[in-house]
């Protein structure tokens, strides 16, 4: 047998140890957690939320009905590029019936004006004759009294009468003869009265006859000038409804063809040939200009847009630039308006509009999977190292911390955290306190 010299042997167990040492320390390290770790940093965040929304008109002009009336024919459809003025349709007024009316009301007023002026001649032919014939009228013995103006009877009896010239004619002069009749009538009968002719029976009859005459007209004068004021009340009316007929006559003339009020889009025609609207109704709508607006929603703890801000909206056809103009709450989140300007945006396009924004780098942040969460809150696991019984060996210690906003990548720590050595961002293992580690990138933070 050779034997070996101690050169060879310990060579040997040289190797020996190497080999021990070696899987000693693979075995010891076998069931450690393995960790990826980092460290925390100053920063911002950096907001991202993807939303989707409809491109409509920012702005329209609208058409109504002036005037109630059917359509007649259609020139444009839903979605056709016009040009100022140019024939959108055209309405069917009733015009015959308007025209009627009017001919109708104006045939009023001339009955209701020849009313008035038969009216006033009566009441002229009435106020001549009181005024031509002059009564006189003392105090009597009869009935007893004071003197009393000629137009005052009662109580009264008439002692002298003077008719004066009597230049009337037609109805003025038939009752001024008749007035005039009844004073002779009267004035005999007191002559025979005071002759002794005559009773005093029939002397009061003549004068209640002269005075029952003399009101008689002095009621009609009253009637017929309460009549005059209220047949002029009914001439004024007639006259309104007169201008607005009139008016609904020229507003058929001016609107029976309905034009484009500006160049644009047909975006609504509720129009259509034979339907009949309603006075004020929407009749269409034009979309005008090349400013389109964009709603869509975000979440509700979404609060880092704001109006002024700028996003990115984008589809198959379009990459645009947009500036969000209103952020309003919903019933499910937020919704944001969005405004852009393009010659080539069509109304009902699509788009993805995504909203992107840095907050101010002045923060203390951690990536978010750095961070966990049990019972007593949320904490992070720091990285430390010391010496081991295989050297250097590397352990877990937890850091409580408070928690500010986040994005979809890192997180502000508000308070706990005060040093920036490394921490814990990724682990095939459940972890707790205290743990011996495998660090895979142990070199970042550590000189060997």
């Amino acid at each position: 047998m050779m034997k070996l010299n101690k050169k060879t042997a310990g060579a040997i167990i040289f190797a020996a140890l190497v080999l021990l040492l070696f899987f000693s320390k693979t075995i010891y390290t076998y069931n450690m957690p393995e960790v990826t770790g980092t460290r925390p940093k100053r920063g911002g965040l950096s907001k991202l939320e993807i939303s989707s929304g409809i491109a409509g008109w920012a702005e329209t002009e609208t058409m109504y009905a002036v005037r109630a009336g059917s359509v007649g024919r259609v020139h444009v459809r839903e979605g056709d590029r016009v040009e100022k003025n140019q024939i959108l349709f055209e309405m069917d007024f009733d015009l015959i019936a308007a025209e009627r009316r009017l001919a109708e009301t104006e045939n009023n007023i001339s009955k209701m004006e020849a009313d008035i002026r038969g009216l006033y001649s009566r009441l002229d032919n009435i106020n001549d004759a009181l005024a031509s014939v002059n009564f006189d009228f003392n105090a009597s013995p009869v009935t007893g009294g004071t003197a009393m103006s000629s137009r005052t009877l009662s109580n009264y009896t008439m002692v002298s009468i003077d008719t004066a010239e009597n230049n009337l004619s037609g109805q003025a002069g038939l009752i001024a003869l008749e007035l005039e009749k009844a004073a002779i009538i009267f004035r005999n009968t007191q002559f025979a009265f005071e002759l002794g002719s005559q009773s005093r029976n029939d002397l009061l009859n003549a004068e209640n006859n002269l005075k029952a005459l003399f009101y008689k007209y002095e009621a009609e004068v009253n009637d017929l000038s309460h009549s005059i004021a209220l047949k002029q009340i009914d001439l004024e009316n007639l006259k309104l409804a007169r201008e607005s007929i009139r008016e609904i006559l020229r507003d058929y003339r001016n609107n029976r063809v309905v034009r484009a009020p500006s160049d644009g889009v047909v975006i609504s025609l509720p129009a259509e040939r034979g339907k009949f609207f309603q006075e004020n109704a929407l009749l269409a709508s034009i979309g005008v200009g090349r400013e389109f607006i964009v709603e869509c929603q975000v979440s509700l703890d979404n609060n880092f847009i704001s109006p002024g801000d700028t996003c990115e909206l984008s589809n198959a056809s379009h990459t645009l630039r947009g500036t969000v103009q209103r952020v309003r709450p919903s019933a499910h989140g937020k919704i944001v308006t969005v405004a852009i300007a393009s010659d080539e945006v069509t109304d009902g396009e699509t788009f993805t509009v995504a909203f992107d924004k840095n907050t101010a780098a002045s923060f203390t942040i951690v990536p978010n999977s750095a961070i966990n969460q049990d019972s007593d809150g949320y904490f992070i696991y720091q990285i430390k190292r010391r010496k081991g019984i295989m050297g250097d060996e590397y352990y877990l210690e937890r850091v409580n911390v408070y928690l500010g906003d986040s994005d979809h990548q890192n997180t502000i720590i508000v308070r706990g955290i005060t040093f920036f050595e490394p921490i814990v961002l990724i682990s095939n293992r459940a972890l707790s306190a205290g743990n011996v580690v495998t660090l895979l990138n142990a070199e970042e933070f550590f000189e060997n």
